[in-house]
C-alpha cells in the first residue's frame, strides 16, 4: 500500500516538474520574441530646431486705429525720421464732433452748478419727490425678491439632501452586496481551502483591494451617518463624495475579482459551473455599482451645483438691493439738500462732474490724436502707400519704416514643421558669436503664408524678434532657434514606434495574459521630442505596449 502511494507522489511531482518547464520556456520565448514599453505620465514637449541669420528688422507697418481719408501726408520714401515725428493724419470729421459734443456736455455741468447756486425751483422738487417713490418701489421689489429666492433655495437644497442621503442609504446596500459577493468568490474559498489560481499575483491583488474597498466601505458608513445626524450640507456632500470614491474601488476590485475568476483552477469543489456563475454575478454588479456611481456622482454634482447657483443669485439679490437702496438714499438725500441752501459738498458734486466731463473732452481729444500717425522710433521712411484724398484700409499699412537699431532672425522653416508654429511662440537662441552658455531669447513675430521652394524643398519664412536689447549682436550672425512650440504636463505618453496606422485610426499591441498579442485603438494627441507620443484615450498608465517583434512577424 506504501509502495502505490509513493509511486502515484513521483508521477504527481514529475508531471508538475513537465508543467514547469513548458512553461518556462514559453514564457522565454515570448519574452525574447517582444520588445515592450510602460505607459506612462510625465510632461511632454515639442520643439522646432532651426538655424537663421540676424537682420536688421523688417518695417514697421503703420497705421490708423480706424478707417479714414488721408488729409496730409508728411513723408516719402527714403526720409529719416525721428521718434515722435508727425507723419500723416486723418480728415478728423466724426472724431471733431465727438469732441464738440463733450464740450457741449462740460458746458452742461457748469450750467448744473450755477442752477445749484440759484437753488432748487418747484418743478424740480416735484420731480425729485416721484424719483424717491420710484426708488422705495425698486427697493420693496429687491427685498420681496430675496426672500422669494431664500424661500425656495432653502427648500430645494433640503430636498436634494433628502434624495442625496435616500441615495446613499440604498447604494450602501449595493456595495455591500458587492463586497459580499467578492468575499464568497475569493477570500471565503481561499479559506476554506477550494480556490487555487494560475497566477498568484492576480490573486493577491484581488485581496488587498477588498481590504482597500471594505476599509473605505466603513468609512464610508461613518460619513453617511454623520450627514444623516447632521444634515448639513457640507457633511452630505463628504458623504456623497467619498462613498463615490469607495464605489470606484470596489469597481476595481470587482474587476481584479473578475480576474481571479480567469485564473481559477478548476477543481471538485471550485468547478467551472462555480466559476462560471461568479463570473456572470461580478458582471452583473459590476454594472450596478456603475449605475451607483453615476447616480451618486448625480446627486452630488445637482446639490453642488444648484447651491452654487442660489448662492450666486442671492449675492445679485443681496446686490440689487444695496444698489436700489442706495438709489433711495441718494433720490431722499437730493430732496433734503434741495430744500436746504447749497452745501459745500453739493457743490463739490457738481464740480466732480465738470471734472467727468473734462475729463470725457479729454478722452475725445485723445481719440483726435490717434488721427495721427507718429514715428514710434528713429529710422527711414520705406513704403507710403497712401496719398492725400485716398482711404485708409485696416489689410494695408498707411507708412511703412525700418528701425535703425532693432534686430531679428530670418529662418527658412520646411513645410513640415511650419504647422507647428504660430506667432507668439517662444524661441530659446544660441549666436556662434558668444559664449554657449549665453543665451538669449526671442518671439515669432512673422510667418509667411505663402511659401518658397529653396532646392526643390519647400519652405516658409518665419521671423523672429529679440526679446531684449543688445548692442552687441550684429546682422550676419547665425543663430541656432528652438522654437517651443507646444509643452503639456502630466500626461499620458508611449514611444511614438509603437503606434500603428492603418485606415485612418490609430493602434497598439499588447500582450494578453497568455501571452498573445491584442491589438487596442487608441487617440493620439501631442507627438513630442525624444520619440514620444501623447495618448489622449485608449491606454492607461502601467499598460506594456510592444514596440518591437523579433521575430519580424
Amino acid at each position: 500500500m506504501k509502495f502505490f502511494k509513493s509511486k502515484w507522489l513521483w508521477i504527481i511531482i514529475v508531471i508538475l516538474i513537465i508543467i514547469a518547464i513548458v512553461v518556462f520556456k514559453t514564457s522565454s520565448k515570448q519574452e525574447s520574441n517582444y520588445v515592450t514599453a510602460q505607459a506612462t505620465v510625465e510632461d511632454i514637449e515639442q520643439t522646432v530646431e532651426v538655424t537663421g541669420s540676424v537682420e536688421s528688422a523688417d518695417d514697421i507697418e503703420l497705421t490708423f486705429s480706424s478707417m479714414g481719408t488721408l488729409s496730409e501726408v508728411l513723408v516719402k520714401v527714403g526720409d529719416e525720421v525721428k521718434a515722435g515725428d508727425r507723419l500723416a493724419a486723418l480728415s478728423a470729421g466724426n472724431v471733431a464732433s465727438q469732441v464738440t459734443n463733450a464740450r457741449a456736455a462740460l458746458d452742461l455741468a457748469r450750467s448744473d452748478l450755477d442752477r445749484l447756486l440759484a437753488g432748487a425751483s418747484d418743478q424740480d422738487l416735484e420731480v425729485t419727490k416721484k424719483e424717491i417713490a420710484s426708488a422705495q418701489a425698486s427697493y420693496q421689489s429687491a427685498l420681496d425678491k430675496l426672500s422669494n429666492l431664500e424661500q425656495t433655495r432653502d427648500q430645494e437644497i433640503v430636498n436634494l439632501k433628502d434624495q442625496g442621503l435616500n441615495t446613499l442609504t440604498n447604494k450602501y446596500f449595493v456595495a455591500q452586496y458587492s463586497l459580499d459577493l467578492v468575499y464568497d468568490a475569493i477570500m471565503d474559498a481561499e479559506a476554506d481551502g477550494f480556490l487555487y489560481v494560475s497566477d498568484v499575483k492576480t490573486l493577491s491583488n484581488a485581496k488587498a483591494n477588498y481590504n482597500t474597498s471594505l476599509e473605505m466601505y466603513s468609512q464610508a458608513g461613518v460619513f453617511i451617518n454623520i450627514a444623516k445626524e447632521t444634515q448639513a450640507e457640507a457633511d452630505v456632500l463628504t458623504a456623497l463624495d467619498y462613498f463615490q470614491s469607495t464605489l470606484q474601488q470596489i469597481s476595481s476590485t470587482l474587476t481584479n475579482t473578475f480576474d481571479v475568476m480567469s485564473v481559477a483552477v478548476v477543481n471538485s469543489e471550485y468547478t467551472e459551473t462555480v466559476i462560471a456563475t461568479f463570473k456572470t454575478n461580478i458582471s452583473t454588479q459590476s454594472t450596478a455599482i456603475s449605475t451607483a456611481m453615476s447616480t451618486v456622482q448625480s446627486e452630488a454634482g445637482t446639490l453642488r451645483s444648484q447651491s452654487l447657483y442660489y448662492q450666486t443669485q442671492i449675492i445679485n439679490a443681496k446686490n440689487d438691493i444695496n444698489s436700489s437702496l442706495a438709489s433711495l438714499n441718494l433720490a431722499e438725500a437730493k430732496l433734503a439738500l434741495k430744500n436746504e441752501d447749497p452745501r459745500d459738498f453739493d457743490i463739490a458734486a457738481k464740480q466732480a462732474q465738470i471734472r467727468q466731463a473734462e475729463a470725457t473732452l479729454s478722452r475725445y481729444l485723445s481719440d483726435f490724436s490717434d488721427t495721427i500717425i507718429k514715428a514710434p522710433v528713429d529710422g527711414i521712411i520705406t513704403q507710403v502707400n497712401f496719398a492725400v484724398g485716398e482711404t485708409s484700409s485696416a489689410s494695408k499699412p498707411v507708412i511703412s519704416m525700418i528701425g535703425l537699431s532693432s534686430m531679428q532672425i530670418d529662418v527658412d522653416v520646411p513645410e513640415s514643421d511650419i504647422t507647428k508654429i504660430k506667432i507668439g511662440d517662444e524661441v530659446a537662441i544660441t549666436l556662434d558669436a558668444f559664449s554657449s552658455d549665453e543665451k538669449f531669447v526671442g518671439t515669432v513675430t512673422f510667418v509667411d503664408p505663402a511659401a518658397t521652394v529653396i532646392d526643390g524643398v519647400t519652405y516658409y519664412a518665419v521671423k523672429v524678434s529679440f526679446n531684449q536689447k543688445d548692442d552687441r549682436i550684429k546682422s550676419g550672425m547665425t543663430a541656432d532657434l528652438t522654437i517651443n512650440t507646444e509643452k503639456k504636463e502630466g500626461v499620458l505618453v508611449i514611444p511614438s514606434r509603437a503606434v500603428i496606422y492603418r485606415e485612418d485610426k490609430k493602434y497598439v499591441q499588447l500582450l494578453d495574459s497568455a501571452g498573445q498579442l491584442i491589438e487596442k485603438e487608441i487617440e493620439t494627441g501631442l507627438r513630442g521630442d525624444g520619440g514620444t507620443i501623447e495618448i489622449v484615450s485608449g491606454l492607461s498608465e502601467g499598460e506594456e505596449v510592444v514596440t518591437y517583434i523579433k521575430n519580424g512577424n
